[in-house]
């Protein structure tokens, strides 16, 4: 995958997470719902993994925007973004930590 691919397909990751979730669940916020830790989680851990693994190089880092993406898609869906909008997503990325590891870990078994 290109260096733009696995940024588009992480950030979507993260889109795929709260809005599926939502739709699934009914919950205003995504992470308030069962369906999040037993269904998204595993899913997004799964699609970060794919991520990595097809990924080039060091690329599998961009994994970092899954948390943000998803709290972004949140925050729009919600109508609730207000200002330290940009230090709620630079710090939601450290969220992003299990998906950063499993990407890491899913690339060391590239060709």
């Amino acid at each position: 995958m290109t260096r733009r691919t696995t940024i588009v397909c992480a950030a979507l990751t993260g889109v795929a997470l709260e809005l599926t979730v939502h739709l699934l669940s009914g919950r205003r916020e995504a992470w308030d719902a069962p369906q999040f830790w037993t269904i998204g989680l595993p899913a997004a851990l799964a699609a970060s993994a794919a991520i990595g693994f097809f990924s080039k190089g060091t690329d599998w880092r961009w994994t970092a925007l899954v948390v943000p993406g998803q709290v972004a898609t949140m925050m729009v869906r919600s109508g609730e973004i207000g200002g330290l909008f940009p230090l709620t997503i630079a710090l939601s990325a450290i969220l992003s930590a299990p998906f950063v590891l499993a990407a890491l870990v899913a690339s060391r078994f590239r060709h």
